[in-house]
């Protein structure tokens, strides 16, 4: 097989699957069991039923919801960056987005949301049932989240903030409970499915423990002096939860400030060579790898605009 046929194979295929398995919900099944035959074992979906709430919006729209999909994330990006961070659309060559928009994930989407949210003064209700729709993947949602309740705290806004992300969760949650009030255990239950089906490691793991050493001090050094706004909610979510693929660097999106440069040019560079196979040991040597080459990205020790918050 070439090298065409295999990214081929790759096109949309992540969105295919949850629009599936969303599918199968709407038509009284399990998603969390056999989708079809093509799609092989159980644990193909592992999303918390949350998650099929909205996506049962773009169901209707077919094959049509992938590009749907992919301008919407785009277009989401551009507002963020168009004012103050154009540089980023170097990143269209960024391989973890590239495979990303691929794939057809969601884990973009999460991070703009949850890096709007970062850098908006005032959350009030709205912003929470924002952030109720990025917890729908906790493992990308769950650090950023956690730093807004924070640095929230002492705000008078911040009841209606967290008034938002309760009532964003139960509107989310109650389609799938009413239709099948056991869909939670199902979801439970399935997570041992999705670790049989999928390799899943840390990128501390293994070798990828003195990499991830040296991105962590790199990016202490660049940052000394500005911990406050050194993005570490974005760091973290990329260090230490574990992961299936490259494309889960996206999180580092909010992080990246693209230099002119060789510094950046090596770490997209060095991020071009960090593809699969994935295996026990090459998997936490990409993901670790791609958090060193983040800290190329921003220029190295020739970076500028080192705030990465506010």
């Amino acid at each position: 097989m070439n090298n065409m046929d295999s990214w081929s194979q790759l096109f949309s295929i992540d969105w295919n699957l949850l629009t599936a398995a969303t599918r199968q919900w709407l038509t009284g099944g399990n998603p969390y069991g056999l989708i079809s035959s093509e799609i092989g074992l159980p644990g193909a979906f592992a999303y918390p039923p949350t998650a099929l709430t909205w996506l049962s919006l773009f169901v209707p729209l077919g094959a049509a919801g992938f590009y749907f999909w992919t301008a919407l994330q785009l277009g989401g990006w551009w507002l963020l960056i168009r004012r103050q961070l154009r540089s980023q659309l170097v990143l269209l060559l960024w391989l973890p987005l590239v495979f990303h928009l691929l794939l057809g994930q969601t884990t973009l989407a999460v991070v703009l949301l949850l890096w709007a949210a970062t850098l908006t003064k005032r959350r009030g209700f709205w912003w929470g049932v924002g952030i109720a729709l990025a917890l729908t993947k906790p493992q990308a949602a769950l650090l950023p989240v956690l730093w807004l309740l924070w640095n929230d705290r002492h705000l008078s806004t911040r009841y209606m903030f967290w008034l938002g992300i309760v009532a964003g969760t139960v509107s989310l949650a109650l389609p799938p409970t009413l239709k099948n009030p056991g869909i939670w255990i199902e979801w439970f239950q399935s997570l041992h499915d999705y670790r049989a089906r999928t390799l899943q490691m840390f990128p501390w793991q293994g070798v990828g423990i003195p990499i991830l050493l040296v991105a962590f001090i790199l990016w202490f050094y660049q940052h000394r002096g500005r911990q406050a706004n050194a993005g570490w909610q974005w760091w973290l979510s990329a260090a230490i939860f574990p992961q299936t693929a490259l494309y889960s660097s996206v999180v580092l999106l909010p992080l990246l400030r693209p230099q002119k440069n060789y510094w950046t040019i090596t770490g997209l560079g060095m991020a071009s060579l960090l593809i699969g196979p994935a295996t026990d040991i090459t998997l936490p040597i990409i993901l670790s790898g791609h958090i060193l080459a983040a800290w190329f990205i921003c220029g190295g020790p020739r970076a500028v605009n080192l705030e990465v918050t506010s």
